[in-house]
């Protein structure tokens, strides 16, 4: 095999998801017109609309109010229901070059789905956060999560602690508590994220 078709994909290789046909072929097999999905979602009509058209990138907590909605796991929202390239091991492997990427809010925030496809409640997501970008609209519920920082400098708000996290550094904590993480250096950063997201799903 050559080199160039043996190397792991980078993050400018790798496929972004196009979130908003997913959203609106999920929504027709269902039957529901954009008002009804809003609001089962509890969100309004434009932004279901919006994100229909690829034309805002929606936070975490919008696409879990969608994916709940619909009652479909994230990945639904992500990829087809075929995009494992092994249908024995795609439930419980994902291949490098397999990682759906997707934009998070408006701040520049991207992330690449480590999980295998399916409905899983343990999730696991690598996350560039550019310099200045940080988590939004943070929602806190059971469960918990934890993290590596790859690369780059990060500060950390669990509750009323706050704390700078560098390359190497890990954090674990419990999701009932408020928190929020944002990169206030001059350099992308980039972070391994787990979470338990069941019950409820859990996401900042």
């Amino acid at each position: 095999m050559k080199p160039a078709q043996n190397r792991q994909k980078s993050a400018t290789e790798l496929r972004h998801a196009d979130i908003g046909a997913r959203l609106r072929a999920l929504r027709i097999e269902q039957g529901l017109s954009v008002n009804e999905l809003a609001m089962r979602a509890g969100v309004s009509a434009g932004t279901v609309s919006q994100v229909e058209r690829n034309k805002a990138n929606p936070s975490m907590r919008i696409l879990e109010r969608l994916r709940q909605a619909l009652s479909v796991p994230l990945t639904a929202l992500l990829e087809a229901d075929d995009a494992a390239s092994d249908p024995v091991a795609g439930d419980f492997v994902r291949k490098a070059a397999e990682r759906p990427l997707f934009d998070v809010g408006k701040h520049g925030m991207r992330k690449e789905l480590l999980s295998p496809h399916g409905d899983h409640d343990l999730k696991m997501m690598i996350i560039l956060l550019p310099p200045g970008a940080g988590s939004e609209e943070v929602l806190v519920g059971a469960g918990e999560k934890a993290g590596l920082v790859l690369e780059g400098t990060v500060v950390l708000n669990v509750g009323d602690r706050r704390a700078v996290l560098e390359t190497g550094d890990s954090f674990q904590f419990e999701s009932t508590v408020p928190h929020s993480i944002r990169n206030e250096s001059r350099k992308a950063a980039r972070i391994l994220w787990v979470m338990n997201t069941r019950p409820p799903v859990v996401h900042f």
